[in-house]
């Protein structure tokens, strides 16, 4: 049926499809004439599926302690379930429950939980169900649900939909009353929906994994087990059996592990019947749980009454926090000299202060890095001499003369141009080989201050990392961010911590350089100009440890003094007033004699700010800091922090530069008539004010619509009565309008409405 038969809509609806377009990338990233957009592409792409492969391997390996402990003990649950002779732990009728504090990370769980899965599913058993908190309704459908998982049957979206008297809900015992009245006999009996219960868990266990269960009731003696037959279970099921087997050739069942990831956002019901029934089926299911809590165990006893509780052999596992891997993100894949593309302060600060508190998600921090990256490739041109301090060379030799006169309008390279003499100012304006052979000595001088600075930086947090009151902060990325928006030499927080270092005991001073002298001495063996500075440490923790050998030198020195004969000061001297007797004597207590101790202490720390005073400077303060550092904070504001009010605004008031469509393009006050009806109606009630006259309303819709048809803009004196298709439009467009929260009825007049929004 074509789109002109179809004009009425209560008759059906009726899909046109059209042309499958893919999306051409082209169309959404900056002008196509810019010639080096492909090659940074290119370079961000690489660079990215770098990251991304050393940030899985970090959060597998911050997650490998738990995964492990959990694997542990799932393994370990109903181990004595085929002995015949200890049947101690089924007596008790309790299911073992692991229950994992999560955290409030939310956005994390889903990938924390697929992650478990699959390793529980290789390690510890294929049978495995994954609750989340939607499947939560009913408890028929929370059945059906893990059935279905367990047993490997999809269900379709119509037999999810449960009714109140489904069979699902009958208990161990009770036989469903519904029988089918379909005249027509399959071969194979479909498996319903209403079939998947743990009734129909037990019979399929019981026929796929063993003929005999251990016992049918708690206190039954149990029966002999009887071993399957690889032939008739075929060559999947022998593989299976062989996974599920232990070390001595005995078969052994496997285990029933149901995952629910949130259960502070289950139904209190649901789930109180839910552990009733598996406490039931116990005997004849090695279930096993483990029970996702955002916050604290203390969630479970507030969900489930004491008797529900007592059903459940709970045991802990605190899963790391949140704020520990955005630690040890940052350390290994922000804060690194390795990686060229580096954050900005104003950047940096946003990204923490939305982590820290916002929410907390690990996903969101590396989506939002992940953007900036490719925002930076995108938008800076000068972001192609993001790469290695090896290949500056070669790729500040292919810049183009635009990429060059990009360069030129850098804010750090015209304060470099100022402050050179003027007959080299001439020749980095105008000649194309001293700038480019400026550029490559400034990124290899830039590349070398960041592979001096973090080291330095790292130093620096161990030696103020056990000061009182932390004034450097008690992070490395405190005090990266300081490096960041100022000179840590010159800071007060920095002036703070050498007044904290000056008053510290020898053990302290000896225990916190040792630790700082290994955190520099991986670094300095590739480093020259940080190998001065690890050898002088390592010569400081000597001399602290053998101080015996710096007082004997000290006592040696003042006989030396004695013995040749040198005048010492007279205290009291023969002839002297009163006043003068009284000023020496003030000065002479002023001066008091330091021990071998304080004179090392001081030495030490007049020799460390040196070097770090060389080390430590702002990187922004160098440059073509520009080409490496993405600072535009509007950018990632625009894209990351949400604003629907704002954005649903703009899009109704300029609907051509998001349809991207030439004939709706147009300023913020212009209305034309080919634009969607909702941004006409929403423009025209910008200029009412708190009530809104939906007949006057619909007057300036109708006049809007109607004037691209009125041919030579012939005004008629009466206006004509709107047709029933431009008050059908007119009507939806304003419920449209109230559905999203700018306008709502009033009482005040019948026929206004009350604007919401200014």
């Amino acid at each position: 049926m074509s789109a002109e038969q179809a004009t009425s809509v209560s008759k059906g609806v009726f899909a046109f499809k059209g042309k499958c377009k893919r999306v051409n990338e082209d169309d959404y990233v900056c002008d196509s004439k810019d010639r080096g957009r492909k090659a940074r592409m290119t370079l961000y792409r690489e660079i990215w599926e770098d990251l991304h492969t050393q940030i899985e391997i970090l959060r597998s390996d911050l997650n490998c302690q738990i995964f492990d402990d959990l694997i542990a003990f799932v393994s370990g649950c109903h181990r004595h379930r085929d002995s015949p002779g200890d049947r101690s732990a089924q007596l008790l009728g309790e299911i073992p429950a692991a229950v994992l504090v999560t955290g409030v990370n939310t956005p994390d769980h889903d990938v924390m939980f697929a992650n478990l899965e699959s390793m529980l599913k290789s390690q510890v058993s294929p049978l495995v169900a994954r609750v989340g908190a939607q499947d939560n309704c009913r408890i028929s459908a929370l059945l059906s649900d893990i059935v279905a998982q367990l047993m490997n049957v999809t269900l379709t979206s119509e037999e999810r939909e449960d009714d109140e008297h489904d069979a699902g809900d009958l208990l161990p015992g009770e036989k469903s009353t519904a029988v089918s009245s379909s005249p027509i006999k399959l071969k194979v009996a479909p498996v319903r929906k209403r079939a998947l219960n743990l009734t129909t868990l037990v019979k399929w266990y019981k026929k796929k994994f063993g003929a005999g269960s251990p016992c049918k009731s708690r206190s039954a003696p149990c029966s002999p087990r009887k071993r399957l037959k690889l032939e008739e279970t075929g060559e999947a099921n022998a593989e299976q059996l062989k996974a599920t087997t232990n070390g001595s050739g005995v078969d052994k069942k496997p285990l029933v592990i149901i995952v629910f990831e949130d259960v502070e956002n289950v139904n209190p019901a649901v789930f109180q019947d839910f552990i009733s029934l598996c406490c039931s089926y116990l005997p004849s299911l090695p279930i096993v749980l483990i029970l996702g809590i955002a916050t604290a165990v203390t969630a479970i006893h507030q969900i489930l009454p004491s008797a529900i509780t007592s059903l459940l052999c709970m045991e802990r596992f605190q899963a790391p926090p949140a704020s520990r891997y955005l630690s040890h993100l940052m350390d290994k894949i922000v804060m690194v000299p390795d990686v060229a593309v580096k954050l900005g302060p104003k950047v940096f600060h946003f990204l923490l202060d939305t982590f820290l508190y916002h929410d907390f998600s690990i996903l969101n921090f590396i989506t939002a890095f992940q953007f900036c990256m490719s925002e930076h490739f995108l938008s800076n041109p000068l972001s192609v001499l993001c790469c290695g301090g090896e290949e500056v060379d070669y790729v500040t030799s292919q810049l183009s003369q635009a990429q060059l006169e990009d360069l030129r309008k850098l804010a750090s390279f015209k304060s470099f141009v100022e402050s050179c003499p003027p007959n080299v100012q001439s020749k980095l304006w105008s000649d194309n080989a001293v700038t480019r052979k400026y550029l490559s000595s400034a990124l290899t001088e830039l590349h070398q201050h960041h592979a001096n600075l973090f080291p330095a930086l790292r130093f620096l947090h161990c030696l103020s990392s056990a000061l009182p009151k932390h004034p450097l902060g008690k992070q490395f990325r405190e005090l990266y961010s300081l490096c960041l928006t100022t000179d840590v030499c010159e800071s007060d927080s920095y002036k703070q911590a050498v007044t904290f270092l000056r008053l510290m005991s020898l053990d302290d001073l000896s225990k916190a350089l040792a630790a700082a002298c290994q955190a520099l001495e991986e670094p300095s063996q590739s480093n020259e100009h940080l190998r001065p500075l690890f050898e002088e440490v390592e010569r400081f923790v000597y001399r602290l440890g053998h101080l015996d050998e710096e007082e004997e030198q000290e006592e040696e020195k003042d006989m030396q003094q004695d013995a040749n004969g040198v005048p010492l000061e007279r205290i009291l001297p023969q002839r002297t007033k009163l006043h003068e007797l009284k000023e020496k004597l003030q000065s002479m207590s002023s001066k008091r004699r330091k021990s071998p101790y304080e004179k090392l202490r001081e030495e030490i720390l007049e020799s460390l700010q040196s070097h770090l005073r060389r080390l430590i400077t702002c990187p922004l303060t160098l440059p073509l800091h520009e080409a490496l550092y993405f600072n535009d904070l509007a950018a990632v504001k625009e894209q990351l922090k949400a604003a629907p009010r704002c954005s649903t605004q703009r899009a109704l008031t300029l609907p051509g530069r998001y349809l991207n469509c030439a004939c709706c393009h147009g300023n913020e006050h212009s209305i034309l008539p080919s634009m969607p009806d909702i941004c006409i109606v929403y423009k025209l009630h910008l200029e009412c004010g708190t009530l809104v006259n939906l007949y006057d309303w619909l007057q300036a819709f109708v006049t809007i619509i109607t004037a691209a048809g009125d041919k030579g803009g012939k005004s008629k004196k009466k206006p004509q009565k709107p047709s029933t298709e431009l008050r059908a439009r007119f009507i939806r467009a304003v419920s449209e309008l109230q559905f999203l929260g700018f306008i709502k009825s009033t009482r005040r007049k019948t026929d206004h409405v009350t604007r919401l929004t200014w």
